[in-house]
């Protein structure tokens, strides 16, 4: 357990994480409608051609997305473990020859990238939650890598999403260990590594932090929230299918990118 962004810790942890990155969206630890919105940024902002670095890649479901765009990919992880999962798992969908190269590295240092190096970068589910106080850092290195008037897209875990969301659970967690230490969650939206807290220490956002962190780097073009309503796993096809509906319908409202368990955007470089 630590108080501070340490990257090998993170890569022990998703190394062990295993397939479970993977298969969060089928087992509704993450609501299924959120992979389709971020799908549906992907193909308004990334085009055939275009060479996308795809940071914090886990297991490949995103890269996945833009090689059947035809965008060809440089995937970046923490993990060694999930870079593994990615190579199978893009070469069991048939995506694999458009992975340029695969990469163990940090979101908080891409010294290995040259500016301007991608058309677009992607850097999408808790990446930038994860590395909590150094995510301005992440951010700068991210769009330094992308060509001026290129794509930045980002995906945070959402402070008032989580909230909402996981409510019960919040009021449990007062019942055993004080309602100030809630308060503090609240007003830092920094989670503990503690039993109970999550799996790893993150940092939960807040839609005026995310955009004035994004605004330092270029001009914010779109904004969504993903996974407004719980993953109703159990209900019959039709139901799941009006939920997925609702929520990417609702999700591009301005009044509700606070309350999804993500928060999604894309800026246009400068």
């Amino acid at each position: 357990m630590t108080d501070a962004w340490d990257p090998a810790h993170a890569a022990t942890f998703f190394d062990d994480y295993g397939e479970r990155e993977w298969t969060r969206f089928e087992d509704g630890r993450t609501p299924a409608a959120s992979v389709d919105a971020h799908v549906r940024m992907i193909e308004q902002f990334i085009r055939a051609g275009d060479t996308v670095l795809d940071a914090g890649a886990g297991p490949g479901r995103f890269t996945i997305e833009l090689a059947r765009i035809g965008a060809d990919v440089v995937a970046l992880d923490i993990s060694p473990g999930q870079l593994e999962q990615h190579r199978a798992r893009t070469a069991a969908a048939g995506a694999d020859e458009r992975v340029r190269e695969r990469v163990v590295g940090d979101i908080t240092d891409l010294s290995g990238f040259d500016d301007g190096a991608f058309d677009a970068t992607v850097c999408l589910g808790g990446p930038l939650s994860y590395v909590v106080e150094r995510a301005d850092d992440a951010l700068r290195e991210l769009a330094r890598v992308t060509r001026p008037g290129g794509h930045l897209l980002v995906s945070v875990m959402s402070l008032g999403g989580v909230l909402t969301h996981y409510l019960p659970l919040l009021l449990d967690l007062a019942r055993r260990d004080g309602v100030a230490r809630q308060e503090e969650i609240v007003a830092t939206g920094v989670l503990p590594e503690a039993e109970g807290y999550g799996h790893l220490r993150m940092r939960l956002f807040r839609w005026g932090e995310l955009r004035q962190s994004l605004e330092q780097h270029g001009r914010i073009v779109a904004a969504a929230a993903t996974g407004l309503l719980p993953d109703p796993v159990d209900a019959e096809p039709e139901l799941r299918e009006l939920v997925r509906r609702i929520d990417l319908d609702l999700g591009g409202d301005p009044g509700v990118i606070g309350c999804g368990l993500h928060m999604l955007a894309a800026v246009e470089v400068s």
